[in-house]
Formats: C-alpha cells, structure tokens, sequence
C-alpha cells in the first residue's frame, strides 16, 4: 500500500498504550478486590493447619589439619594450602552425616531414640529420615563446620546433635585416615606405570623418526624444515634463472649471431684492455725508444748511404713488431673474454638444471615428509599430554600418602544446646504471607486479564500493526466527562483531512467510502456527521446508503419514500426525488431503498448513479457495509476516490484487521485511510485523558467562531 498524505507511514518507536496497569486495574477492580479477599480466606485455615514453628539445635566442630615431618619442611602442624584445607573440611562436613554413623548414634541414645524415632518406624527409615533432616556446612574463613538439625519439637534436639558429633568424632579416630586408602593408591600406581610404559614406547618411535628425517626438533607452531628446504631451493632456483639469464645477455653483447654488429661492444672492451695493458705498453716504450734511437741515426745519412737502408729495415721491423704483438694481445684477450662468457653461460644453466631437478625430488618426497614429520608432532603432543597426566597422578599419589600420615585433629567446639524459642514458621508470618500474596494476585489478575484480551484498544496498537497512522482517532460518545465540542473537534479535523484531497481530474467531487472492519463501528454516524460539518464549510454533501446488511432508519424521512435503488431502475428519475433533505439534525442523505436479496445489482448502472449524484454534490459519503461481510463494499472501494475504513476500539481484534487490509490492498483504492472510532479515555493510563483535560479547559463552545473557521476554508 503506498504512503500518502490520510495514510502518513508509521514512526519506528510507536507508544502503542496496550501494556496500563493502572487502567487494568482500576476497570477489573472488582475481580481484583475477590481475587484478594479469596485468597485471603483461604490464608487463614492454610495459616491455622500448616504455620507450624521450627526449633534448631546446632553444634560447631573444630577441624585442624595436622602434618608430621613433611619432606620439604620440619613442622608438627600446617595447612598445605587453602584449597586443600576447604576440601577436607567439606569432606568432613559430608562425613558427619554419613549413614553408619546416624545409625550408630541412634542405637548409643537407646530409649531417648524415640524422641526422634516413630513408633513401628525401621531403624533404617529413622536413620534415612535423620540424614535428610541434619545440615552440615562449613563456616567461611575459619577452621569450623556447624551440624544443624531443625523439627517442630524442641524436645531432645540437642542430645541427637550433640550424640552424632560425637559418633563422628569417634570414628575419625579410629580409621586414622580421611582421604588415604590402600586400594586408591595401588589404582595410581598402576596408572602411573601406564603412563611412563606409554611415555616411553612413544619417545622410542620419535627418536627413530628423528634419525629418519634428521630433524632433532619438532616444534607445533614452527615451520616444517622441508617446506624451509623447498622454499630455499626455490629461492636458489629463482637466483639461477636470473644469473643465468644476465651471463645468456653478457654472452649476447659480444656474440649474437643474428646481429653482426654485436662486436662492436666486444671490439671496445678489447681495445680498452689492450689500451691499458702494461706488458704492451713496455714493449711498445722499448720499441719506441729503439726506433728513436735509429731515427736519430737515420737522420744523419744518406739514402745512397749504405747504413741508411739496414737501419730502415730494422725500423720496419719494429713497427711489424709492434702491430704483431697488438694484434695478438687483441686476439687472445678478445678470445678469453667470449670463452669467460661461455663458460659463465654453460655453468649457470648446469646450476639451474641441477637445482631444478632437486626441487623435483624435493616435491616428490614432500608427501611423504610431511607424513612422518606430522606423526613426529603427534608423538611429541602425545608425549607432553602423558607427562601432564603422570604428573597429576604422582601428585595425587603424594598428596594422599602424606595426608594419610597426618589426620586432621577434630573436637567439638560448641555443643548443641537446648532450643528455647522457634526459629521460623508459625501461623502469624504465614498469614502475612499469604495476604502478600492475594494483594499481589489482586493486581496481577486485572492486568492479565487485559493482556490476555487481543481486541484493539488505542490508536496506537493500528498504528504498530499496519505501520501506518490512522487518519483520525475518534472517542465514543457516552463517556462520563467527555466533552462534545471535543468530539465535534475530532470529526472537524477528519473533515479538513479529506477536503484537502482534491478530486482527479475530470470529475466534479470527491466520492468517500465509509466501511469497517466489523459491525458497530458507527459508520452511520460517522458519515452523517462529516456530511454535517462538510455543509458548515459551505461544501455541499450528501450521504447515500450502500449498506443492504443493515438499512439505517435514519436515512428514511417523509420527504420520500425512494432511494438509491430507484434511481438505478429509473436513470431519468431526478436526483432530488430521491434526496431526503437535511433539517439541521441529519443533511442530505439517500436512502438504500428495498434489497431483496441483501446484495446490490447493476453495478454499470449504480456507477451510473452515482456520477449523476455528483453532479449536483460535490461530495458523497457512500456508507457501506463491513468489508470482512459484503462483496459490495470491494466495488465501492475501485470506484471512490478516499476509502476510510473504520476500525472499532474494544471490538475489533488484529487477524481481523489485517484481512480486511489485505482486501483493500488487491483492490487498489486510489486514497486509503485508516479511522480508529469508540475509542476510550483510560483515566489512570494517560491515553488521551490528559489530551481530553486539556482540552475541555481551554476550548469555549462558541458557534460563531467555528462558523468563522468553516468560512476561512471556504474562502481558501
């Protein structure tokens, strides 16, 4: 259903007002008020048969536990630790009570058993009974425990307390151990030589699996050493291609046979080193200077000269010498520059040929390393979980041996003395309480019962179920204190409301459908009292009856005795033949006229009508039936222009009204809005009776400026 301006959407928080105590109340106050005096009555004989008084008779037994010669400290007495002392002072505790030592402490009372004891009652059943009824428990933050045993008669309560304490007592003495037994230790030796026969089974396979895979460690959260290794080798791996791929390009600067120019970078190198080369740069120096000295000679002679020829020779062969020595330092350098490129390539491809194929062995063993190095982890877990178990065993053995050599020392410290006055119970405390309760029933019946109702109460509870505000929240008529210029209020502002929606285009006015969820949702009167307010703001309105279930008399007047109906089967019939004209109780309005059947015909026609209706009003009202109840209603809500419909305070309950929502949602009407009618002012909850207070001090019943007001909108 799409928002629109009668069917705003809901606010996230939405005060719903089901949940008014004092509303509940104050309307169930009479059940309330039975409530309370009923149980109240039956307090007294509950009171009178079951308020008995409890006497206690309680004794206090002083408990110190005693070491001798602990092995790591010389004293006669200590407490090990607090812990252990709670535990033996609550197994204490729970020794007292023990069913052998209730049963001896009978049969020591002789006849003043009986006290207790009932008679034909076993002694067992006595003893049963006697073991229920004591209570031991130790006092916080001392060496005591207290022994407490509580009966409707005083009379040799403290001689069954005291006689058990001293059974108790008795008996701890002569079994010389509390904790220690034979049997329990011989259980934890045995058990621990399970443990050590396990810790070293498992510590022999992980050191054969230590030698197996040469790992001397096995940590949980380290890295695996292989996936170290393999990781390492990629790592080498990696730096061989690289290496190998620099020497591949070094190679191709001077060697590349694709690129003949590739020599020349080699051809610079050469001729640098060549340059700089000292034994070149001697020889050339020794030549140099040789050749001066025979170009000195040379200068002197003449070319006829026989000298001059030998010494030109032997500056040929110097120069020859010269080039020669050159050219072969070229060569040779030239040649172990592209053998060192060679060689560099051919060992870094055997480097990563090699590397890669131990990484493939690498991977193919991986599975099976992984394998045994997590089994080596699961012996080392299983190892540390056995040690932690031995050593809580030998602990526990050490423990008991030393607490069996050293009993506590127990006496009593108070003994139980006679009981003078009850505790707790009797018949006064019993009545208050059930008083108590019947004042706390007396409340709570009247809030249930309101609780339990799921009829819709508030405007507030439409508002949360449809998650849209309703329209208008109207009080029913009738109520003490109620104001009627309130009321007229109300219906004023819905009026405004739907003035303000203004009609398609193409049509003279607006057509509004009146209908309910239910019946008894003031349909009528509703619609005849906007009709009303419509006309005091100069609107014309008429009100036309489309309900067959149940015609209202009110719609009939002497004026004329046709209606609707009429007009249908006759379309020439002027509209005003079937108008009953408005006298200032009710405004004009049309009746339905005789339905046989309970159902509308000639819905073409009836349409018909209605169009000829609106061409002399402005406004029609069309008061229909319940929609949950009359198919025709459906029609009129395809056909008008606003549907409201109406939901009934303390009548209509939530499955009801989202049916009757779900019908209008497949219709489609154009405008749909929500009216919440016979609603109530819950004095005491404050909905709406604050609102109502307020506004019935401040608001004078003077017509002339509501005319005034209805004039302004006119104008408007």
């Amino acid at each position: 259903m799409a928002e629109s301006n009668l069917s705003p959407r809901a606010d996230e928080t939405v005060a719903t007002g089901a949940m008014m105590p004092l509303v509940s109340i104050r309307k169930h106050f009479k059940i309330g008020l039975i409530v309370f005096v009923t149980i109240s009555l039956l307090g007294v004989p509950v009171a009178w048969f079951k308020g008995k008084s409890y006497y206690s008779a309680t004794a206090v037994v002083y408990v110190a536990p005693r070491v001798a010669n602990i092995l790591q400290e010389n004293k006669e007495q200590e407490i090990a630790s607090y812990q252990q002392y709670r535990q033996f002072i609550e197994q204490q505790a729970g020794t007292v009570t023990r069913y052998d030592i209730l049963l001896a402490a009978l049969t020591k009372m002789g006849d003043k058993r009986f006290v207790w004891q009932k008679p034909k009652e076993s002694d067992r059943r006595a003893a049963e009974r006697l073991q229920a009824a004591l209570v031991s428990k130790p006092v916080n933050d001392t060496y005591l425990f207290t022994l407490t045993l509580e009966s409707d008669k005083a009379e040799g309560l403290d001689e069954i307390v005291n006689t058990v304490v001293e059974i108790y007592i008795a008996n701890v003495h002569d079994e010389q151990s509390v904790y220690a037994s034979k049997e329990r230790v011989d259980v934890l030796y045995t058990q621990r030589d399970k443990f050590q026969n396990l810790i070293t089974d498992k510590k022999k396979r992980l050191a054969d699996l230590s030698q197996t895979l040469s790992v001397t460690t096995f940590v949980d959260n380290a890295v695996n050493p292989y996936d170290q290794l393999l990781a390492n080798s990629q790592l080498a791996y990696s730096e061989a291609q690289r290496a190998r791929m620099a020497a591949e390009a070094g190679l191709l600067l001077f060697e590349n046979p694709k690129d003949p120019k590739a020599s020349t970078a080699l051809d610079a190198i050469v001729a640098d080193i060549v340059y700089k080369d000292q034994g070149l740069f001697s020889l050339k120096a020794n030549m140099y200077q040789r050749r001066s000295e025979l170009v000195r000679l040379i200068s002197g002679l003449d070319p006829k000269h026989p000298g001059h020829a030998q010494i030109k020779k032997q500056l040929e062969v110097i120069e020859a010498e010269v080039v020669e020595a050159t050219e072969k330092l070229t060569t040779d350098i030239k040649h172990m520059l592209l053998e060192e490129r060679r060689s560099k390539v051919t060992l870094t491809k055997k480097i990563e040929h090699d590397l890669l194929e131990q990484i493939n062995t690498q991977k193919n063993n991986a599975a099976w390393f992984s394998g045994q190095y997590n089994d080596a982890l699961t012996l080392n877990q299983d190892i540390k979980r056995y040690y932690g178990q031995l050593e809580t065993v030998e602990n526990r053995i050490g423990f008991l041996e030393l607490e069996s050599k050293a009993p506590g020392f127990i006496r009593m410290e108070s003994a139980a003395r006679v009981p003078e006055i009850p505790i707790r119970g009797g018949r006064t405390k019993l009545l208050v309480v059930m008083v108590v309760l019947a004042a706390f029933c007396g409340l709570v019946v009247p809030i249930g019962i309101d609780l339990m109702d799921r009829r819709i109460r508030t405007a507030g509870q439409v508002e949360k179920l449809l998650g849209y505000k309703p329209l208008a929240g109207l009080l029913a008529t009738g109520q003490e204190g109620v104001s009627e210029r309130v009321l007229a209020d109300q219906k004023r502002r819905l009026a405004l409301a739907l003035a303000r929606e203004r009609p398609p285009s193409g049509k003279a006015g607006n057509m509004v459908l009146l209908t309910a969820v239910a019946h008894n949702s003031t349909n009528t009167t509703l619609a005849l009292e906007l009709a009303l307010d419509y006309q005091l703001m100069d609107v014309n309105a008429v009100v036309v009856e489309v309900n067959p279930l149940q015609p209202d008399p009110r719609y009939l007047s002497e004026h004329t005795q046709l209606g609707l109906l009429d007009l249908i089967l006759n379309p020439d019939l002027p509209v005003a033949a079937v108008v009953s004209p408005g006298n200032g109780v009710y405004p004009d309005r049309i009746a339905l006229g005789a339905v046989d059947d309970g159902l509308l015909f000639g819905y073409q026609r009836l349409q018909a009508a209605l169009a000829k209706i609106a061409a002399s009003y402005p406004v029609i009202l069309l008061d229909a039936a319940p929609i949950l109840f009359s198919a025709d209603a459906e029609f009129f809500a395809s056909i008008s222009d606003i549907s409201l419909l109406l939901i009934a305070a303390q009548q209509t309950k939530p499955g009801e009204i989202k049916r009757a929502v779900q019908l209008l949602e497949r219709i489609d009407p154009t405008v749909i809005g929500f009216v919440v009618t016979r609603l109530q002012i819950f004095q005491g909850g404050g909905y709406y009776s604050a609102t109502h207070q307020a506004a019935t001090d401040t608001v004078t019943d003077d017509a002339a400026n509501t005319r005034l007001f209805a004039n302004y909108f006119k104008k408007k």
